[in-house]
């Protein structure tokens, strides 16, 4: 069974393979913090307040913004 942290570091994973956001790009956008992702693959574990602030953000985006649009804009 994994821990929470690990579902959640595997969650911001997932969303960044199937989203196309580039990690510092999806840090700076979801909670201010370029090195966000970098922190997460290194075992630095969000308080509840952020990892709820970036639940909300891929909610967000998994909702509103279709998945061509999303990887062209991190093309650039």
């Amino acid at each position: 069974m994994s821990t929470l942290s690990e579902q959640f570091r595997a969650t911001v994973e997932a969303f960044l393979a199937n989203s196309g956001f580039k990690p510092t790009e999806f840090g700076r956008q979801a909670v201010g913090d370029p090195s966000f992702v970098l922190g997460l693959r290194r075992g630095r574990s969000p308080t509840l307040a952020t990892a709820d602030k970036v639940m909300t953000f891929i909610r967000m985006i998994e909702t509103t913004v279709p998945r061509t649009a999303r990887n062209r804009k991190n093309d650039d």
